[in-house]
């Protein structure tokens, strides 16, 4: 409950550096630095790194300046929300909600692009690659290795439409094994989000966990 899943295998057989990587992430920040919002419905798949999986689904809702909602529907009801100041992650059936400071909460770099923050290039060493059954004709994928390592992940996949530049997929390699793995279908932007969608408050009877 803690820990924030997110939203990322095959081991790459090509790596290669290229002009091509640096351009497509240039375009990949530009596409999500001039959208106001975004709406996508989600599946992910958490590969525990020891055999063990994970699957969940859901909606995913952001807005600029730095406003999130993930709906999770499945297995089980899931919220995580933020209005750009405070984090919450609700859970219906626990009865529980944990609360947190965004500024003291870190965002996975595999988020925090979705949002339009940050610059690939200054974080990320980026080159394309090509992993078996990743992508789809008229994908390119990218691989970004941290210029600081983090205890988090040890790189990062981000499946990109050439044409685009709209991310369709995020994978993230944690340190111990795992890959979280995320998918995003039917997405759509700029359709005026209400901010009401990224405001929270814990229905009566909740715990209420901060770290």
């Amino acid at each position: 409950m803690r820990s924030l899943v997110f939203l990322c295998c095959l081991p790459a057989f090509v790596f290669a550096e290229s002009n091509e990587a640096t351009q497509l992430a240039g375009r990949v920040e530009k596409y999500y630095a001039g959208i106001q919002d975004l709406h996508a419905k989600f599946e992910q798949l958490v590969d525990s790194g020891t055999g063990g999986h994970k699957r969940a689904s859901g909606q995913l809702w952001l807005k600029r300046p730095g406003r999130m909602r993930w709906d999770y529907v499945k297995p089980e009801k899931k919220l995580m929300v933020t209005d750009g100041k405070l984090l919450w992650i609700y859970e219906p059936e626990d009865q529980q909600a944990f609360r947190q400071e965004l500024n003291s909460a870190t965002l996975p770099s595999s988020v925090s692009v979705l949002l339009g923050q940050g610059k690939l290039g200054d974080e990320f060493t980026v080159t394309t690659d090509a992993v078996p059954g990743l992508g789809t004709a008229g994908d390119a994928v990218l691989k970004l290795v941290p210029k600081k390592p983090t205890a988090q992940y040890r790189y990062l996949h981000f499946v990109v439409d050439r044409k685009t530049a709209q991310v369709k997929e995020t994978l993230v390699y944690e340190t111990q094994g795992g890959i979280n793995h995320l998918t995003f279908r039917e997405t759509t932007t700029n359709r005026g989000v209400p901010d009401g969608k990224f405001s929270f408050t814990p229905p009566p009877g909740t715990k209420i966990l901060r770290p």
